[in-house]
């Protein structure tokens, strides 16, 4: 049985997909009692977790032979999780502890990126065999369907700027992949597409896919700001660290290498054109 960790988010439901693909045995774990719904997905259990209590993190672990751990989106408690979640897993003498990182986590003026190579170093220095593994800005970042129906491309960081993109529907079929097997064991993978390209690039692409033209547009920080409320001291850390992600992408732009997404993969990573021409279609689909 496979543990996956924030199951009820984005990337977790892309995982559980990919592994139940690959006839792998999944418990779900979330504190969203959303996760329930990810046995109609294929889950063969879904638990209801707040992971830095110790008994529901001790239950979700209980009869586990693998983990991986998809720390919470810009939480203030990321690193402390993870450093719970590694602690339960060495407890429990699981076989193999994936890690769901970021590219580049080094950059430490990124709090987000702070709090991942604090949870790769738990990990690292656990006696559990691990697979680290680094994806790059995911291509879900941006709405086709949304950018077509508009004509505009929207986003909060400049457009003059470019990042290299990977599509997370690659980062799971490889997480699949590698997940209790010996061969990934005490490997770190950087996960990153081909494309590298800024926002003007990725609005032609759309509009020649789309066949209408697509113009760019700077997303205030503002639109990301709660109203009608007074913030909890928690609420500030995910807007700071939101800000200086944007920043510093503004600034530096982001990119990666393509060559290991490739070779784990067995093929090229799913390209900016390939990922809009999907979504268009998905689209179609369900309209």
């Amino acid at each position: 049985m496979i543990l996956v960790t924030a199951a009820s988010g984005r990337t977790g439901r892309s995982l559980v997909r990919a592994l139940v693909r690959a006839g792998k045995r999944v418990r779900a774990a979330d504190i969203a009692p959303s996760v329930s719904e990810l046995r109609d997905h294929g889950a063969d259990e879904a638990v209801v977790a707040d992971l830095l209590e110790p008994g529901d993190l001790r239950k979700a672990m209980q009869g586990i032979k693998s983990v991986i751990h998809i720390g919470p989106l810009f939480h203030h408690r990321e690193a402390e999780i993870g450093h719970a979640v590694v602690a339960e897993a060495r407890r429990a003498e699981v076989e193999h502890f994936v890690q769901f990182s970021v590219v580049h986590p080094q950059i430490e003026a990124l709090l987000n990126h702070q709090a991942k190579l604090a949870v790769e170093r738990a990990v690292i220095q656990s006696p559990i065999p691990f697979t680290i593994l680094q994806p790059m800005h995911y291509l879900q970042n941006i709405d086709v369907a949304a950018t077509v129906r508009s004509g505009v491309h929207r986003k909060p960081f400049s457009h003059d700027s470019r990042l290299a993109q990977v599509d997370l529907e690659d980062v799971t079929t490889v997480a699949a992949k590698v997940v209790g097997d010996p061969h990934h064991h005490y490997a770190t993978y950087e996960l990153c597409g081909s494309d590298y390209v800024n926002g003007h690039q990725i609005a032609a692409v759309i509009g020649e896919v789309a066949g209408r033209p697509i113009t760019t547009e700077l997303q205030p920080l503002s639109d990301f700001a709660s109203s009608g409320r007074q913030r909890r001291e928690e609420d500030e850390f995910p807007y700071d660290a939101m800000y200086r992600l944007w920043g510093h992408y503004s600034r530096y732009g982001i990119t990666g290498n393509p060559n290991v997404l490739g070779w784990l993969l067995g093929r090229p990573p799913t390209t900016l054109r390939e990922y809009v021409v999907r979504e268009l279609q998905a689209a179609a689909t369900d309209n």
